[in-house]
Order: structure tokens, then C-alpha cells, then sequence
């Protein structure tokens, strides 16, 4: 891929949904990290909790109206620089005790707190250590005495707890690294694989447009089997537009060989020309031509076409037919859907249609039917047509069925006509990739088919 230039469908992927796992990882280790935050305060509240309601069940009265504990329950409230602390205040806010853990600290946590009044806070050590305390109002009675107030005071430090939370987030940041590193690699793993039918179709449309293939080959997926089987209809189209062109231009040269020969043999033959001559030739070589042209433009190509009604054709080829076989007594029928539609060029419909009523009316002894109706098939995006005319005439013997439809022979040599009413039908139905069935009808007499495929 030059510099600037577009960037791949790949690229684009991967770099999306990179952002997007960033993000979530990222929001993965936020969430996860306020949440051992959280968890980690309510662990350290609940052992303040627990170490002053033990201050509560050990503590006494002394001679000069103190409170203090009369042992300690636990051991590191006895070790100086343990990181456990607690403090017992009178009313006044005088220290009345404090524990042996708190020399050299300079712990000095004064404040009040009515009695059954638990409140936490966070403190700071004169050397920067960061503590959460947690205050007890208490009243103290005693057998003849007014009750006394105090405030138990315990206090935990805070670092080994900082010290954690930056160990789980360098852990959650590498982590979370590794993950999103590991799960990128499988998408891109993955969207290799899901862009390999993608990269397959690029190759086959390059050999396609190098003249090395002449279709798409799959197996392919359902979200390109639309698609390609389009393409490959097209294509198949287009060889078969270019097969007519050539087909046409050689019979148009081997036609016009007689014409031109006789032509230049009255040119060269002495005397004035014979326009009685000369006008037939002329005439002939202008049928030649627009019958040729016609061939080659035959429309065919229904993977290009805009599916159109059949019904309003259907009903102006009727009509028309009734009134030219209006004094032989034809009965004319037609059975056809109003809402059907098929993507079939308006003239190759009127050129399909009309051969096969025309021939049928030119056969048929009276009644004459045509009908067009869907047909279904499970690998078709949209359904195709079948087109059926059937005639109460002679009908075709089966010897007969498959010679009728080449240019030229006729099976019934007593009606008019240049036998290529179903050799033009053939033709149509070729470029349409359709066939014909030619049978015997329940009127009595010949039932051709014309079934046209979906796509």
C-alpha cells in the first residue's frame, strides 16, 4: 500500500476494535481498582472497630478519674512504631491514656464524639505517614458517681495499605496489557480468516479482468454468495453478448456474400442495370441486415435488468392477436398474475410471447391459452417465470419436438410461414439461461414451455 494511499478493510478493523479494547481494559482496571480500594477502607474500619470496642471491655477507672485499659488484647498496640495506635480522652479532651505504640510517633489525635458516636477520618503523622482513625464517644458510669465522658481513639496506618494498592495497579496495568495484547493478536488472527474469502474474490476478479478465468469459484460465504453469484451472472452475460456479436457479424458476412456476388455481376454485365433486378437484392441484403442487428441486441442479460410487470405485455399481445385472428374465430385466453414481475427486457418478452401465441393461433383449431406463473427454486434470491401456451390444434408428435425448434423446418408444411417462430423463441430463452419444454396440452393439441430461472 503506497504512502496516502486507501487504507485496507483489515487495517480499519483492527485498529477499531484495538481502540475499543483499550478502553475497556482500561475502564476494566478503573473499576477494579476502586472497587479493592473500597474493600481495603472497610477491612481497615472493621479492625479499628474491633480494637475499640476491646478498649471498651478492658477499660477501668483509675484514682484520678481516668480511663485506661487493664491489659492489652492486641500485641502490636504494646509495640512502639507497630502502625497500631490507640488513645483514650476525657471530656475536656486531656489524654488519659495511650498506647505504648504511640511513643515517638507524635500522635496527637484530639476531638470529640458524643457518646455512641463512631466517626473515621484520615490523618498524618509529623513523618508523612498516613493514618485512619476512627473516634468513640462513650459515658462511663460508676456506682455513686456521675457518668463521665470519653472519647476512644484508634488509629491504623495507612501505608502497607497504600503500598498494596500500588502493587495491585502496576499488576492490573501489566495484565491488562498482556490480555488486550494476547486478544488483539487473536483478532487479528481471526479477521485474517473472515477476510480471506474477501482477499479470494480480489484474486479471482483480477484473473477475470487478465482473461485467465471466466468465473468466480467458490465455495462462498452467505454474505458474499449474493454477490458473487451477481458477478458471475453478469460476467456470463457479457460472454454471451460478445458470443452474438460475433455469431452476428459472421452470418452477416456469409449472408450478404449471394447479394453482393449478384450485385457485382450485374455491375460488370453489359447494359444499363434492371431495377426489377437490382431491387430484390437490395431488399434482401436490408432484411439481412436487420434481421442480424436484431439477433445481436437480443436483451438477455437479466442479472442487469430491473425486475418489470408481465402482466400489462401479456394483456397488449393478447389483445393484439385477437383482433388479427378475429375472423379465423380464435378464443384467446391469458391467466396471469397482476403483481408478477420479472427482470426480462420489454422486447425480448413481446418477441418471446408473440412467437409462441402467434404460433399456437397459426396451429390451434380454436382455443387457444397462455399463462405465466412463478416458479421457485431454493437457491434463488427471486423467483423465476414459466411461460406456457397451449392450442387445441394437431399438436407435436415427439420425433418432431426437438427438429422444430432449429431455424428453417416445420412440422405441419401446409400453413404459412418460414419455420423460425421457435428458433427465434430458443434464442431468447438462451440468453435468459432458460429452456423449453414442448409437451401435449389438455386442450388437445401442443403445450410449449418456456421456463425462465431466477437469480
Amino acid at each position: 500500500m503506497s504512502a496516502g494511499g486507501p487504507v485496507s478493510l483489515r487495517t480499519r478493523l483492527v485498529a477499531t476494535l484495538g481502540i475499543v479494547l483499550l478502553v475497556a481494559c482500561l475502564l476494566a482496571v478503573l473499576g477494579l481498582d476502586a472497587l479493592y480500594r473500597d474493600l481495603g477502607l472497610r477491612a481497615r474500619r472493621d479492625v479499628l472497630d474491633a480494637q475499640v470496642i476491646a478498649l471498651v471491655a478492658t477499660a477501668e477507672l483509675d484514682t484520678a478519674g481516668g480511663l485506661a485499659p487493664s491489659n492489652l488484647a492486641e500485641p502490636r498496640l504494646a509495640t512502639p512504631g507497630s502502625g497500631l495506635y490507640a488513645q483514650i480522652r476525657d471530656a475536656s479532651g486531656r489524654l488519659t491514656w495511650r498506647s505504648p505504640s504511640t511513643v515517638g510517633s507524635g500522635l496527637d489525635l484530639a476531638g470529640d464524639a458524643a457518646p455512641g458516636q463512631r466517626s473515621f477520618e484520615f490523618a498524618t503523622l509529623p513523618d508523612g505517614t498516613r493514618l485512619l482513625a476512627l473516634k468513640l464517644g462513650v459515658s462511663w458510669e460508676t456506682p455513686g458517681q456521675p457518668a463521665s465522658r470519653f472519647v476512644l481513639i484508634a488509629a491504623e496506618s495507612l501505608e502497607p495499605y497504600y503500598a498494596e494498592i500500588a502493587r495491585l495497579r502496576a499488576f492490573l496495568a501489566g495484565g491488562a496489557g498482556v490480555f488486550a495484547l494476547a486478544l488483539l493478536g487473536g483478532l487479528v488472527v481471526a479477521l485474517g480468516v473472515a477476510v480471506r474469502p474477501l482477499r479470494q474474490l480480489q484474486r479471482q476478479i483480477a484473473e477475470v479482468e487478465s482473461g485467465t478465468r471466466t468465473q468466480l469459484q467458490g465455495p462462498w460465504p452467505d454474505e458474499l454468495a449474493g454477490v458473487t453469484g451477481g458477478l458471475n451472472a453478469l460476467l456470463a452475460t457479457e460472454r454471451q453478448r460478445l458470443d452474438r456479436y460475433r455469431a452476428t457479424l459472421g452470418n452477416l458476412a456469409h449472408s450478404l456474400k449471394t447479394p453482393i456476388a449478384a450485385l457485382k455481376g450485374l455491375m460488370e454485365a453489359p447494359g444499363a442495370l434492371d431495377r426489377t433486378v437490382v431491387a430484390p437484392q437490395v431488399e434482401r441484403m436490408q432484411s439481412i441486415v436487420e434481421h442480424q442487428l436484431k439477433r445481436a441486441v437480443v436483451g438477455g442479460g437479466a442479472a442487469t435488468l430491473a425486475a418489470a410487470p408481465v402482466a400489462p405485455v401479456l394483456a397488449d399481445l393478447t389483445e393484439a392477436l385477437r383482433k388479427v385472428y378475429a375472423r379465423q374465430g380464435r378464443v384467446i385466453e391469458l391467466a396471469v398474475d397482476a403483481d408478477l414481475v420479472y427482470p426480462l427486457d420489454r422486447g425480448d418478452l413481446f418477441e418471446l410471447a408473440g412467437n409462441l401465441l402467434d404460433n399456437a393461433c397459426k396451429y390451434g383449431r380454436q382455443r387457444v391459452r397462455m399463462s405465466a406463473t412463478r416458479i421457485e427454486q431454493a437457491d434463488w434470491r427471486r423467483p423465476g417465470l414459466e411461460l406456457r401456451v397451449e392450442d387445441d390444434g394437431p399438436g407435436i408428435a415427439p420425433a418432431d419436438r426437438d427438429r422444430v425448434l432449429e431455424r428453417g423446418p416445420r412440422a405441419d408444411e401446409r400453413t404459412d410461414g418460414q419455420g423460425i417462430g421457435l428458433a427465434v423463441v430458443r434464442e431468447v430463452v438462451s440468453a435468459y439461461d432458460g429452456r423449453i419444454e414442448i409437451g401435449e396440452s389438455p386442450l388437445g393439441g401442443a403445450s410449449v414451455s418456456v421456463m425462465l430461472p431466477g437469480r
